[in-house]
């Protein structure tokens, strides 16, 4: 059998993952970091970066590189729904907007600068737990088959994997109806749009958050529910450019041709309920553990909250799997259960059809409320 042992296993390369890799190898530890596809590449994901990641960046000297990725300002947030006035808010912190792509190709560059070791492209077959450490089997892009052994195995591989099946994981047989699409789109396709805002436009079951990640291209980001009849991204934005005035004003002419040549990032059946924090000794950050509602949250954030988290506990239960483990499992709830909390009911009022604008018309009576909402649904 061709092994290899490390202290630690990290399952995963997006900002989890690589975050990780980072902060343990910089520790002393050897890592070994396994991801499934090449970079760079694209996900699903509104592209948002919050103050929450802004202050890690900065708090381990990253932040002056991050720059020179040119990522776009974004100072306001806009929420637009389909009946009534624009409700607007500053961030009152510095957000900005980039491209997955780039920001995951940065951050997995730096743990491996750091001394992790990285597989990729390469998947997880099996894990099997021994009494005091753990089997990963691997397969490389090349087809080479090895096993890592490993005393800590930390799982960042998204929002859902096969391998939660594999380990018997209790959300993975629900089926939430929810599904997101993301689309890069050139800025000449829109009439105006002011870069340094978000944008959030609401319809009969879908929202959509739209934000500048360069100086040429908009992501454009929805949360739609699963209908009967399945539709395809292009008609689901269709339907809310016939039901919210505001969104369709802000489309050129051309825009929905231009769909049709573009590449779709989607996942189907989202979840968004609760999730074990660690289960048989496995732990897990970022979206495999728990993704707040995207409509305030912020997925990016959360992903590289619970790296350093799970990090700097490991670190101080000199990685003793059963201590570190009930340590983490408090200690995120304590930093992200009640900003999900207040981000999943947010989140529900917007895709309820009866509640929406009832609701969207509370929070505009108050000046200050969008702020408010904002500040607890932050780190």
């Amino acid at each position: 059998m061709n092994l290899r042992e490390f202290d630690i296993v990290i399952i995963g390369g997006g900002p989890a993952g690589s975050t990780a890799a980072m902060l343990l190898s910089k520790k002393g530890y050897s890592v070994s970091l396994i991801e499934k596809k090449s970079f760079p590449r694209e996900v699903l994901c509104g592209e948002f970066i919050s103050k929450e990641v802004i202050e890690f960046l900065k708090d381990n000297l990253l932040y002056e590189e991050f720059l020179k990725l040119n990522p776009n300002l974004i100072t306001t947030f806009r929420f637009r729904c389909e009946n009534g006035k624009d409700i607007l808010s500053s961030l009152k912190f510095p957000a900005y907007g980039i491209k997955r792509s780039k920001l995951d190709n940065y951050l997995l560059s730096r743990a491996r600068e750091n001394g992790a070791e990285i597989f990729q492209p390469a998947e997880v077959k099996g894990i099997h737990k021994q009494t005091d450490s753990y089997l990963v089997e691997i397969k490389s892009g090349t087809q080479e088959e090895f096993t890592l052994k490993s005393k800590i195995i930390i799982a960042a591989y998204g929002k859902q994997n096969i391998l939660d099946k594999n380990l018997g994981r209790n959300f993975y047989v629900k089926r939430s109806k929810l599904n997101g699409v993301k689309f890069h789109i050139d800025k000449a396709h829109f009439n105006s749009f002011n870069s340094d805002e978000i944008q959030v436009y609401t319809g009969r079951d879908i929202y959509c958050g739209l934000n500048a990640v360069d100086n040429n291209t908009i992501t454009l980001c929805f949360l739609a529910k699963k209908n009967k009849l399945q539709y395809s991204p292009k008609e689901i934005l269709l339907q809310l450019s016939r039901e919210n005035k505001k969104f369709s004003a802000l489309l050129s002419r051309d825009f929905f041709d231009s769909i049709d040549k573009l590449a779709v990032y989607g996942t189907g059946n989202i979840y968004f309920g609760k999730r074990d924090i660690v289960n048989d000794g496995i732990f897990y950050i970022g979206d495999a553990a728990g993704v707040i509602a995207p409509l305030v949250g912020d997925g990016i954030g959360i992903a590289i909250q619970s790296a350093k988290l799970v990090s700097d506990i490991l670190c101080r239960n000199q990685l003793v799997q059963e201590k570190a483990g009930i340590e983490y499992g408090k200690e995120w709830k304590n930093m992200f259960l009640r900003r999900m909390s207040l981000a999943g009911i947010i989140q529900k009022i917007v895709l309820n059809n009866s509640f929406r604008n009832p609701g969207i018309k509370m929070v505009s009576f108050f000046p200050g409320a969008l702020s408010t909402i904002i500040k607890y649904t932050r780190g």
